[in-house]
């Protein structure tokens, strides 16, 4: 049975989980920018506490945003050392199609959807959903837009409505292995206009 490790550090909380098919084991805290600190220490927790044995992980997964640059860039860092550590593969998966997991959860209703992150100012990271026929699809990639201005018909599920966890990120990556890479291509991703600077850096 196929085991994961995942991280997500793209938000105020950090989160660790580790789980197969069976069962899930998470870890979440309130980081605060402490991401970096508090995050390895996290990851033996998980092991710790739970019954999966460290050479059973088959890979490690985590948010490659959209995101806080500092968040997207940790989560890399420390899935890479992880990866090269116990040479296994990583998986990057979309930080907006873990939260779309996360909104189908807390409303099963949804079928065509957006998800919407906060970035800087008015500008907010979004991306479309349809979970029509038991499948999450993307029906649109992540951009930078201005929720000023942005528009769309359908509904659109906030950061401040659902929370991001790493147990979402270790679920799409189950989904995903067509995905997993070696260690040295798990990269963040960045959108079209984003930059380095941001008033929400270290969330």
């Amino acid at each position: 049975m196929v085991a994961l490790l995942a991280l997500e550090t793209t938000a105020e909380l950090c989160s660790v989980a580790i789980g197969n098919n069976e069962m899930v084991l998470e870890d979440t805290r309130l980081a605060m920018r402490l991401h970096n600190e508090i995050v390895l220490s996290m990851v033996d927790a998980v092991l710790s506490a739970s019954p999966i044995e460290r050479d059973e992980v088959a890979c490690v997964a985590f948010s490659a945003g959209p995101g806080s640059f500092t968040g997207v860039r940790i989560a890399a860092g420390i899935a890479q050392g992880i990866a090269l550590a116990w040479d296994i593969p990583v998986c990057p998966v979309q930080t907006s199609k873990a939260m779309a997991l996360s909104s189908l959860e807390q409303d099963c209703r949804l079928t065509e959807f957006v998800t919407s992150r906060r970035s800087r100012q008015s500008f907010v990271y979004v991306a479309g959903f349809n979970s029509r026929f038991g499948n999450l699809t993307t029906t649109s990639s992540d951009q930078l837009v201005d929720e000023k201005v942005y528009r769309v018909k359908h509904r659109i599920v906030s950061d401040s409505q659902v929370a991001l966890s790493a147990r979402h990120v270790l679920r799409i990556a189950q989904r995903e292995v067509g995905g997993w890479l070696n260690a040295e291509q798990g990269l963040p991703v960045y959108v079209e206009g984003d930059t380095p600077w941001r008033g929400t850096e270290g969330r």
